[in-house]
């Protein structure tokens, strides 16, 4: 067995590892997660035929169709786009492409199995030329596609969890770029008929790395969960919280409900006739800050509103602060500097 056979052989053991993994274990993300175990499900079966393809003389098995050069990538475009939330409507137009690569494949198999001229006729027009060039148009769009959506999911991780470490999909762009490099170097290798062993050693290597860097991402992400809501379900919630934010803001200014220093979440929901969870989701979502925060930012504006009035030009920092319903000198000092960058001293000066 050659270096370059034995470099896909670890390469075909460890998607058949992860293949398995990916469609046994049971995690809150299945619906996600059997995307990735077909796209490793795919390239086990492409290894597999390749040592087959090395060990026959058969001219037909050439073109036996368990290729998937028009299927891989789409499995891990659909495992983006679910974890993205995009909706895409019928994914039947995302597999035709492998559809019309089964049926070509089959009919030259079924030809070259009766009369094996056929495969010199093929050779002659080029077939593989052109099939080779439109896989990797294929991949390479579909490749900047995945990448794109990365981006937009990687924007949307703040709005729906605090927590965003390992959520990111950073990891299938660079496996993305990878395979387009990889493409680039391939149609190198054939246009420039380069035979060298240590390069075709290298490309297998690449390959290996790439596929094992895929495999470490996939199985520390199994089980976070990191997807974003469908669109149309999150367009929805956003208008819905919105509204709520609206109500919060609008009762808090005609009630001046910030000035007692006593306000908690569980009264003021009581009060405003919002459950808790939803009034703190709303102000987390639409203001990226706690209740407590939020109560603290208007307690400020209403003290820098106040500092400017004739009537409260005799108060000392520390009475107003008591009058905007801060608890005490210390928190009133340390919320003023967090909200607005200075101490309430400097910025009366200023």
């Amino acid at each position: 067995m050659t270096i370059r056979e034995t470099l896909f052989l670890i390469v075909g053991l460890q998607t058949l590892v992860i293949l398995i993994v990916l469609l046994c274990y049971r995690s809150k993300k299945n619906h996600v997660n059997k995307y990735l175990g077909f796209f490793f499900m795919t390239i086990c079966i492409e290894i597999f035929m390749l040592f087959v393809f090395k060990r026959t003389t058969n001219p037909a098995w050439h073109y036996l169709p368990v290729r998937f050069d028009f299927l891989t990538l789409t499995f891990l475009y659909f495992y983006t786009i679910e974890t993205t939330g995009i909706k895409i409507g019928s994914k039947l137009k995302y597999y035709m492409p492998a559809i019309i690569e089964f049926i070509i494949l089959l009919i030259a198999f079924i030809m070259v199995s009766k009369n094996s001229d056929y495969h010199n006729f093929l050779n002659a027009h080029n077939f593989d030329l052109y099939f080779r060039i439109s896989s990797s148009i294929y991949m390479v769009v579909f490749s900047v596609l995945i990448i794109r959506i990365t981006q937009q999911h990687r924007k949307l991780l703040p709005v729906y969890f605090s927590n965003t470490k390992f959520k990111s999909l950073r990891w299938l762009a660079i496996f993305c770029i990878g395979c387009i490099v990889l493409n680039i170097f391939r149609h190198l290798f054939y246009t420039f008929d380069i035979k060298a062993e240590f390069i075709s050693i290298g490309y297998c290597s690449l390959s290996l790395f790439l596929l094992y860097y895929l495999t470490i991402a996939s199985l520390i992400q199994i089980n976070i969960n990191n997807v974003i809501p469908s669109q149309v379900n999150a367009e929805e919630e956003h208008k819905e919280l919105e509204n709520m934010i609206e109500t919060i803001q609008q009762y808090l200014l005609d009630k001046k409900a910030y000035l007692d220093p006593d306000i908690n979440l569980k009264s003021f929901s009581k009060n405003i006739g919002i459950p808790e969870r939803d009034v703190s989701k709303a102000i987390n979502r639409m203001d990226n800050k706690n209740f407590s925060n939020f109560i603290n930012y208007y307690r400020v504006e209403e003290f820098k509103r106040l500092i400017t009035s004739e009537e409260y030009k005799k108060y000392s920092i520390s009475a107003i602060a008591d009058e905007v319903g801060f608890s005490s000198r210390a928190s009133f000092y340390k919320n003023f500097k967090e909200i607005e960058g200075v101490s309430p001293s400097v910025y009366i000066k200023s």
